[in-house]
């Protein structure tokens, strides 16, 4: 019975053994131990106002702020470079695969996109806070062409957010009208 006993231990041991060396082991760090260059040197000004039945308490609204700032500087830079790898965990899944169908590789783009400002409408807010659909209705873009003319639109996008992980990632966007302005106020 000892024999049995040892030779089952042994037997599961070794198993566990196995697995660990098959195992393909990704060498990526996670998300909270790296740091996101790209986000960092993003900088715009967001205006947030609640039209919810679920009011938010003002440490949501800071992360609905910082979150929904770097998800746009993840955008640029998606639109600037077509580098998808970079702001994946900005993106759900869904999102990451409808944007990947397009994906032919990075390429330097002639256009440059900076995002200037933003008056984001929360309309609706999960009881969880794990779905937040907003309307982004005075988005100021501006669009740097290659012979350094610059060009401002005015944006009212819709968008739906969800909060996974520990932050908002991109569910589903769109353009509900654009147009271009001239003299743009930006109050920053």
């Amino acid at each position: 019975m000892k024999i049995v006993f040892l030779g089952l231990i042994g037997l599961t041991l070794s198993y566990f053994v196995l697995q660990g060396r098959i195992m393909n082991r990704n060498g990526e760090k996670p998300i909270f131990l790296r740091s996101d260059k790209i986000a960092e040197q993003h900088k715009t000004k967001i205006d947030v106002k609640v039209h919810s039945m679920h009011k938010l308490e003002p440490f949501e609204v800071e992360t609905l702020i910082q979150d929904y700032s770097n998800i746009w500087a993840h955008l640029n830079h998606l639109y600037n470079s077509n580098d998808v790898e970079a702001g994946k965990e900005y993106y759900t899944e869904d999102w990451f695969r409808q944007i990947c169908k397009h994906y032919n590789g990075k390429i330097k783009s002639a256009i440059k996109r900076e995002d200037q400002s933003h008056e984001l409408h929360v309309q609706n807010w999960s009881t969880d806070g794990l779905v937040c659909a907003a309307i982004d209705s005075n988005l100021l873009l501006k669009y740097i062409y290659p012979n350094k003319e610059i060009v401002y639109k005015k944006a009212a996008i819709a968008i739906v957010l969800l909060f996974q992980g520990d932050h908002w990632r991109v569910d589903a966007i769109r353009f509900i009208k654009e147009e271009s302005i001239i003299n743009p106020k930006i109050k920053v």
